[in-house]
């Protein structure tokens, strides 16, 4: 298993990542009235691409779009492709 938990043999095959982008983490205590206690880490997209690269992906496409609706942080989706020989 690589740092980002994906197996070392998948060869061939594509992976899609989305996630929030940002620095600063984000607490959540009170989701839709219910309590809970969830810290919530926001990532770089240059950051996970360069997990990607070090797990043998290659990045293919990347998309970083402004929030929308609720949203209030940025999102990011990868789209990756680990070559099917080494």
């Amino acid at each position: 298993m690589t740092e980002l938990g994906l197996p070392n043999g998948a060869r061939g095959g594509h992976l899609l990542v989305a996630f929030q982008v940002g620095d600063e983490p984000l607490r959540v205590a009170e989701p839709f009235g219910h309590p809970v206690s969830l810290d919530v880490r926001r990532l770089s997209p240059d950051g996970i691409a360069g997990l990607l690269g070090g797990a043998g992906f290659a990045v293919r496409a990347r998309q970083v779009r402004e929030p929308e609706g609720r949203e209030v942080v940025p999102q990011a989706i990868l789209l990756a492709r680990k070559p099917e020989k080494a």
